[in-house]
Protein backbone atom coordinates (compact mmCIF):
# COMPACT_ATOMS: atom_id res chain seq x y z
CA UNK A 1 0.00 0.00 0.00
CA UNK A 2 0.89 3.42 -0.34
CA UNK A 3 2.25 5.72 2.22
CA UNK A 4 -1.21 8.08 1.36
CA UNK A 5 -3.31 4.87 1.95
CA UNK A 6 -2.25 4.12 5.42
CA UNK A 7 -2.84 7.51 6.54
CA UNK A 8 -6.74 7.31 7.32
CA UNK A 9 -8.82 10.14 7.66
CA UNK A 10 -7.31 13.49 9.23
CA UNK A 11 -9.26 14.60 12.30
CA UNK A 12 -11.25 17.94 12.10
CA UNK A 13 -10.68 20.28 14.72
CA UNK A 14 -11.77 23.85 15.79
CA UNK A 15 -9.23 25.68 14.01
CA UNK A 16 -10.11 23.79 10.82
CA UNK A 17 -14.03 24.48 11.31
CA UNK A 18 -13.30 28.68 11.94
CA UNK A 19 -11.22 28.44 8.16
CA UNK A 20 -14.54 26.48 6.77
CA UNK A 21 -16.81 28.98 7.89
CA UNK A 22 -14.98 32.34 7.41
CA UNK A 23 -14.26 30.56 3.50
CA UNK A 24 -17.92 30.30 3.18
CA UNK A 25 -18.71 33.72 4.46
CA UNK A 26 -16.23 35.62 2.30
CA UNK A 27 -18.90 36.72 -1.00
CA UNK A 28 -17.93 38.51 -3.48
CA UNK A 29 -20.17 41.83 -4.12
CA UNK A 30 -21.65 42.61 -7.21
CA UNK A 31 -21.77 46.14 -7.38
CA UNK A 32 -24.38 47.93 -9.45
CA UNK A 33 -24.01 51.78 -10.49
CA UNK A 34 -27.27 53.73 -10.82
CA UNK A 35 -28.94 55.84 -13.10
CA UNK A 36 -31.52 58.37 -11.70
CA UNK A 37 -34.70 58.25 -12.87
CA UNK A 38 -37.06 61.20 -12.18
CA UNK A 39 -40.45 59.92 -12.49
CA UNK A 40 -43.80 62.27 -11.83
CA UNK A 41 -44.26 60.79 -8.33
CA UNK A 42 -40.42 59.87 -7.30
CA UNK A 43 -36.74 59.31 -7.73
CA UNK A 44 -36.07 56.26 -8.87
CA UNK A 45 -32.90 54.28 -9.82
CA UNK A 46 -32.39 52.16 -12.62
CA UNK A 47 -28.97 50.01 -12.93
CA UNK A 48 -27.77 47.34 -15.32
CA UNK A 49 -28.43 44.28 -13.50
CA UNK A 50 -24.81 42.18 -13.00
CA UNK A 51 -26.82 39.17 -12.90
CA UNK A 52 -29.00 39.21 -15.86
CA UNK A 53 -27.53 42.11 -17.76
CA UNK A 54 -31.27 43.40 -17.88
CA UNK A 55 -32.37 47.04 -16.54
CA UNK A 56 -33.60 47.17 -12.82
CA UNK A 57 -35.38 50.11 -10.94
CA UNK A 58 -35.17 50.62 -7.57
CA UNK A 59 -36.64 53.19 -5.14
CA UNK A 60 -33.17 53.65 -2.87
CA UNK A 61 -29.82 53.08 -2.87
CA UNK A 62 -27.92 49.82 -1.27
CA UNK A 63 -28.15 45.87 -0.87
CA UNK A 64 -30.80 45.12 -3.38
CA UNK A 65 -32.64 41.71 -4.60
CA UNK A 66 -33.06 41.82 -8.18
CA UNK A 67 -36.44 40.41 -9.61
CA UNK A 68 -34.26 37.60 -11.62
CA UNK A 69 -32.55 36.70 -8.42
CA UNK A 70 -29.37 38.58 -8.18
CA UNK A 71 -28.45 40.51 -5.28
CA UNK A 72 -26.22 43.15 -5.76
CA UNK A 73 -25.29 46.48 -3.95
CA UNK A 74 -26.81 49.27 -5.50
CA UNK A 75 -24.34 52.66 -5.28
CA UNK A 76 -22.76 55.36 -7.02
CA UNK A 77 -19.03 55.23 -8.35
CA UNK A 78 -17.94 58.06 -6.50
CA UNK A 79 -19.78 57.30 -3.14
CA UNK A 80 -17.79 59.25 -0.14
CA UNK A 81 -16.88 56.84 2.78
CA UNK A 82 -18.77 58.00 5.99
CA UNK A 83 -21.86 59.64 4.68
CA UNK A 84 -25.56 59.06 5.12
Amino acid sequence: MSQNAEKGLLMTGPSQEIDAVAADAIVPQLIARPVPVQTSGRLEFAARCPGCRTWHRHVSLGEKDAPCGAHYVLEFKNKIKGAA
